[in-house]
């Protein structure tokens, strides 16, 4: 929910640091200069302002909204069937992420038939597997004014001018994306405060390696900064603040703030990726688009010209299909970091490679972590991306690790990975919070495309953002790169490129009308002719009886289709709670209810298979519910009433219903970590010192506080390394300096985390893969 912006001279300084309290508390000097940085921000940036309504843009979005009357949505039967029944279509996307769903979309609202086809489930990879914000590139503004004002600049001001106004234009469009996202479908979205503390005031070595921001805390730079972010957002966001260290202890106490001299705290937007992905698509298939998962394309198939005119397609859910025709006058491959592959179908196989991938590990911890309603990021790290801690469905979200990796759809998730991030936690949480490893509920590893343009004359540059690139003789499309928040624009920059080149589609198709089409779930039902609200979850647990967590999560996933999910549980499952305020729909996993609180419900497994499209355990654990990227092992431990609930909605045999089993148990094994650590193969040694700590007092049964040459042994055995005899010798002599045979705690815990091999690669993993210029990489 969007507020009312406060006077201008008020927000400047930071509403929640300006009580009289505070300020009390706080010393003359540092009012004085935050007083000061307001001031100076006000009269920058605040002559603009008044032309900005966020109020009235808002109440525009959610009447527009309102007014829609949304259609029934095709089955993935139907979809199958029209595919292969022979229909010729203006469009074939290939690939049915964020990038791929959103291209249908647009092309299928400018007029033109389109199908659109996805290997695996829709969100399956990078775009189920993101930071979860949808921001408008503060990252990207900062960079290009370091680089703008920086000396070197001055030996090419007009080329240094140019490559920030292609900055410029880019931030300017994520601030519109952004602004789209979070008015027009805020049953998917919502905002979310971000803090930046700020310890030094002076910060040395200097953010951005740009020497004036050393001084960003004692000028006030960054409060500046942000001010300037909210003024081109156009306000639409929560006005940015400051907070006093003592309310920042308050409002986040799970910050290490003992040495805190201020926070700033400014916004940004936050989504459920994949949910989001899945209502861009069946938004798409709503609309009239042919778009379906599970769907592989075998072979493109090419003209006498050779020119591509569509594509061989196997439906995967079937044993017994056999590849399809579907035809086509042009074809767009939207594989994300997969684009290679799918280019080598067309191509060839030693096509040049043009897409390289970054990638990313995130882990989910507890929630005592972090605040239910303030997230927290360093934007001082040497690796070149920033380091979240966010509150996410609940629990706390922590990532992103970022390395040059090949491109894998399930890619193990790397145990040095999770490691690094947890030490990165005890750098920035409260000694008092001892981080452990087996806090880790769950962790996944996306992959993130970096791409270049293959047909550009101009190898040396390429797009910062996203990359549209068309093939000059079989002129198939591909639109690679960008980031979750722009996916809309890069769905627009693409459809009216393949337009533009193709005469028939030019005349046919009419202008964008995305940035007026909010997604699927806002608009008016059956059930709630009023369309969406802001109160719809209250609506739901009046009208339905249900308990208000899992009217909430309804709505914030299906919008104004959560009575269809009620629709769903099965007669005589409803029963009246111990309370008597509600009546108790069946929850996917009962036993976490109480404790963990998942309101995940059995008849969201029905209506998964039967109006979204899921075809494999999988898809219900890890994308229409998240609880596999929540707690994996809760995953696991409801997983066979999952495919019990399938087997009955799809009619699986015995036969089938093992195998859907064995197949999901090994997919959960493989694409997400969980509290108990596989240390095969890892490399990174150093540990939190809960962890040592804890294996240290395990193997230090008499409690004396010291380990033997014995002990020393065994702990290494533990933690996951153990030490052959010479390596546990030279290890003994390094710790036990006064040469008494016994070795205490601290002197054990300096010595395990100094391990040379251990800070290498903690050191490739901080500095991630930026070194090449030519790759741009999502945000997100």
């Amino acid at each position: 929910m969007l507020r009312r912006a406060a006077p201008i001279s008020q927000r400047l300084i930071g509403r929640r640091f300006a009580s009289n309290a505070e300020v009390t508390r706080s010393s003359k000097w540092r009012r004085r200069l935050l007083l000061a940085t307001g001031t100076v921000a006000t009269a920058a940036i605040g002559v603009a302002s008044f032309s900005y309504s966020s109020e009235k843009k808002r109440q525009e979005c959610i009447h527009l909204a309102r007014t829609v009357d949304e259609k029934p949505v095709p089955t993935r039967a139907d979809q199958i069937k029209r595919l292969a029944s022979g229909e010729e279509f203006d469009i074939l996307v290939v690939g049915g992420g964020a990038t791929g769903a959103g291209v249908a979309l647009e092309a299928q609202l400018r007029g033109l038939k389109v199908a659109c086809v996805e290997q695996e489930d829709f969100a399956s990879g990078t775009s189920s597997k993101s930071t979860k914000l949808l921001w408008a590139g503060s990252r990207y503004l900062v960079k290009g004014l370091v680089k703008l004002f920086s000396p070197s600049s001055l030996l090419s001001p007009m080329a240094a001018w140019n490559e920030f106004t292609g900055t410029w234009h880019m931030v300017l469009g994520c601030f519109r994306e952004r602004t789209y996202m979070l008015t027009m479908n805020p049953h998917i979205t919502n905002w979310i405060p971000i803090a930046v503390p700020l310890d030094k005031w002076i910060i040395w070595p200097p953010p951005f390696d740009y020497p004036p921001a050393a001084l960003g805390p004692c000028t006030g730079l960054f409060v500046v900064f942000f001010k300037f972010y909210d003024f081109l957002g156009q306000y639409v966001a929560p006005s940015s603040y400051v907070m006093s260290s003592e309310r920042a202890r308050t409002d986040f106490p799970q910050m290490d703030g003992k040495r805190m001299k201020y926070v700033s705290v400014f916004y940004e937007g936050e989504h459920n990726d994949a949910r989001t992905n899945l209502c861009i698509a069946l938004t798409a298939a709503m609309h009239g688009s042919c778009i379906t998962n599970y769907a592989k394309v075998e072979k493109i198939l090419f003209d006498a010209n050779g020119v591509a005119e569509g594509a061989e397609v196997l439906d995967k859910t079937d044993p017994a299909a056999k590849p399809f025709t579907v035809k086509a006058k042009k074809i767009v491959y939207c594989g994300g970091p997969f684009t290679d592959g799918l280019r080598q179908l067309s191509e060839g196989k030693d096509v040049k490679p043009m897409v390289n991938a970054s990638g990313g590990t995130h882990i989910v911890l507890p929630p005592y972590y972090c605040p239910r309603h303030i997230g927290m990021v360093d934007m001082m790290t040497s690796r070149g991306s920033f380091l979240f801690f966010l509150p996410w469905e609940g629990y706390t979200l922590v990532g992103t690790t970022d390395v040059k990796t090949m491109p894998d759809l399930h890619h193990q998730v790397p145990e040095d990975e999770i490691q690094y991030l947890i030490n990165e936690c005890e750098k920035y949480l409260s000694p008092n919070l001892q981080v452990r490893r087996r806090d880790v509920m769950s962790a996944w590893y996306g992959i993130r495309p970096l791409c270049g343009d293959p047909n550009a004359k101009d190898q040396s540059s390429a797009s910062r953002d996203h990359v549209v690139s068309h093939h000059p003789t079989n002129g198939i499309t591909f639109v690679s790169g960008g980031k979750w928040t722009t996916w809309r624009e890069m769905a627009e920059d693409g459809v009216d490129q393949v337009v533009e080149r193709h005469p028939d589609l030019k005349k046919k198709a009419g202008p964008s009308k995305t940035l007026e089409t909010p997604l699927l779930g806002t608009g008016k039902t059956k059930e709630f002719p009023e369309g969406y609200h802001e109160n719809l979850a209250v609506r739901l647990s009046q009208k339905y009886d249900v308990a208000f967590d899992v009217a909430q999560h309804l709505v914030r996933n299906y919008g104004t289709r959560a009575a269809d999910v009620l629709s769903c549980v099965e007669e005589g499952q409803v029963k009246g709670s111990r309370s008597g305020l509600y009546k108790h729909y069946p929850r996917l996993y009962e036993g976490a209810a109480a404790t963990t609180g998942y309101p995940y419900l059995e008849a969201e497994v029905r209506y998964a298979v039967n109006h979204e499209y899921a075809v494999t355990p999988a898809d219900v654990l890890a994308r229409r519910t998240r609880l596999a990227f929540l707690n994996s092992t809760a995953a696991r431990l409801c997983l066979p009433r999952v495919v019990q609930i399938m087997a009955e909605c799809l009619g699986w045999s015995d036969a089938r219903t093992l195998e859907e089993h064995e197949q999901a148990e090994q997919l959960l094994a493989r694409d997400f970590a969980g509290p108990v650590p596989n240390k095969v193969g890892a490399l990174l040694r150093t540990a939190c010192t809960a962890d040592v700590k804890d294996v240290f007092d395990k193997i230090d049964v008499e409690r004396k506080g010291t380990l033997t040459k014995a002990g020393i042994a065994k702990a290494a055995a533990e933690l996951g390394f153990p030490l052959s005899q010479a390596e546990l010798q030279k290890a003994v002599n390094e710790m036990d300096t006064d040469r008494n045979g016994e070795v205490h705690f601290p002197e054990f815990l300096a010595w395990w985390n100094s391990s040379e091999k251990s800070q290498d690669v903690h050191k490739k993993i901080s500095m991630g893969s930026r070194a090449g210029s030519r790759w741009k990489t999502v945000e997100e």
